[in-house]
């Protein structure tokens, strides 16, 4: 089955791609976004869907994590920004010799864009759409926690919603699988990723250009113990530069950190391909 992946260029999205190669679907397109003005288009777009399926969410809940839910929703839409240049995501794509198909979006046309895509793939031959979301951190024993699995269900709803009215598989690999052990496997299968946006509640800048390594788990998993922060959630997000599925590597030769809105952001003004041997 030909599938597309929905492209972020961070570690669900390769490795939700390299879970469902190995299930035997063909990944012959990935699918990138942009925002225009991204900084308000983004939390807008954010909001909107969210606002949508939390009703979703709440009305299917016991009363009372629905209360809890409807006390921490105005934070929901305060997620992390990618903050990664369709540049970069096009280098990425020519590393691992997939196609990709890149649009810029905005919320008032966000959902007639990418079923107008998607309707044109699966006219293409696409069947299925492969998306890199990851299961909430279970139990649910806090505001944090509960926060968290009310985002991810939605996007995992939103997504299903939308491959259902366009008659394609929706494909998450991911969802049922332990986050910690999601960090694991992307080291034990040879990903290198780098960290490309923090949020500085958490961390600081150093953390930028870091790579995911045992020791990067070990202190997650003690910020998930501390401060009930979601091992691989949207807390920080990162860029693959190398792996399994890559013909060639990606190699940051020019950057600086920044701060914004709440965030450390590593701003990559350069980057080369290199051959692997």
């Amino acid at each position: 089955m030909n599938v597309v992946s929905l492209w972020s260029g961070g570690k669900d999205s390769c490795l939700a791609s390299y879970e469902a190669i190995n299930k035997g679907f063909n990944v012959s397109n990935l699918l990138s976004f942009s925002y225009k003005d991204g900084s308000v288009e983004n939390r807008n777009l954010t909001s909107n869907i969210l606002s949508f399926l939390y009703k979703r969410i709440a009305s299917r809940s016991p009363s009372i994590v629905s209360n809890v839910l409807s006390f921490i929703y105005k934070d929901l839409s305060k997620l992390i920004p990618h903050d990664v240049s369709p540049q970069i995501i096009a280098m990425q794509a020519k590393a691992l010799g997939i196609p990709i198909v890149q649009i810029e979006v905005s919320w008032n046309t966000f959902e007639q864009q990418i079923k107008s895509i998607l309707k044109t793939l699966k006219q293409e031959g696409i069947e299925g759409a492969v998306s890199g979301i990851v299961p909430p951190h279970f139990p649910l024993d806090s505001s944090e926690k509960l926060r968290e699995f009310s985002t991810l269900k939605a996007h995992k709803d939103w997504m299903h919603r939308i491959c259902g009215e366009l008659g394609i598989k929706p494909i998450t690999p991911l969802w049922k699988r332990n986050p910690d052990q999601i960090l694991a496997e992307l080291v034990e299968k040879g990903f290198e990723t780098i960290i490309v946006v923090v949020d500085s509640n958490y961390f600081g800048k150093e953390w930028l250009g870091r790579k995911i390594d045992y020791d990067f788990l070990e202190e997650v998993r003690k910020l998930n113990r501390n401060r009930s922060m979601h091992v691989a959630g949207s807390t920080y997000h990162t860029l693959v530069t190398d792996g399994p599925l890559f013909q060639k590597k990606l190699e940051v030769t020019q950057s600086r950190k920044r701060y914004n809105n709440g965030y450390y952001v590593l701003d990559i003004s350069k980057m080369d391909l290199v051959s692997k041997n």
